[in-house]
């Protein structure tokens, strides 16, 4: 069966959409978009990707290119995509009570106390994943902060509330770390 144009396209097509993953991350590659068609630019990124990762610079795409190019683009598009997030609150309907143990209450604990180093009038509780007075009083404290009924109960209203707190902070934290990192590494170099 020979190879057709339509099949040429698809493949050309599919060369410039991983090099344009990979130069989101690799500044030395060259943006291309992908049109299907091998053009001047679409040879430049060839080159510089295998320049930069040890091939032949011929600025044509043979099998170790092509293998190379792909794993390259696997391992930059796992980078590029968002962490999976974690579904511990089963559904709209279900409630976190005192006297509860779970690995839920668990996590509701790790974001009160997370949220507890930002705001004085949350106090953090034991990580025992029991939900005993003292997660209770967070959680009455946390409902009176976000302006809902105080009962103590987590019902998915509550829970929504406490994790948007927690991102934030959490995220904040991150960057925090991220500017500290960077600036170490800065000062090393």
């Amino acid at each position: 069966m020979a190879y057709t144009d339509e099949e040429k396209k698809s493949h050309i097509s599919e060369i410039q959409k991983y090099l344009r993953t990979i130069s989101q991350t690799n500044k030395s590659i060259p943006t291309v978009i992908p049109t299907g068609v091998y053009d001047d630019k679409t040879a430049e990124a060839v080159r510089a990707f295998q320049k930069d990762y040890g091939l032949p610079v011929t600025g044509t795409v043979d099998r170790e290119t092509w293998d190379l190019l792909f794993e390259v683009y696997l391992a930059v598009q796992e980078y590029l995509t968002e962490s999976a997030a974690i579904m511990p609150f089963p559904d709209s309907e279900y409630s976190i009570n005192e006297g509860d143990k779970n690995y839920t209450v668990y996590i509701l604990q790790a974001m009160l106390n997370t949220i507890a180093e930002y705001y004085s009038n949350v106090d953090s509780v034991t990580m025992d994943g029991v939900y005993g007075k003292m997660t209770t009083d967070a959680v009455k404290s946390m409902q009176t902060v976000t302006g809902e009924n105080n009962s103590g109960d987590v019902d998915y209203k509550t829970w929504n509330n406490i994790a948007r707190l927690y991102n934030f902070h959490s995220m904040q934290y991150a960057k925090k770390c991220e500017e500290e990192k960077k600036n170490a590494m800065e000062k090393t170099q």
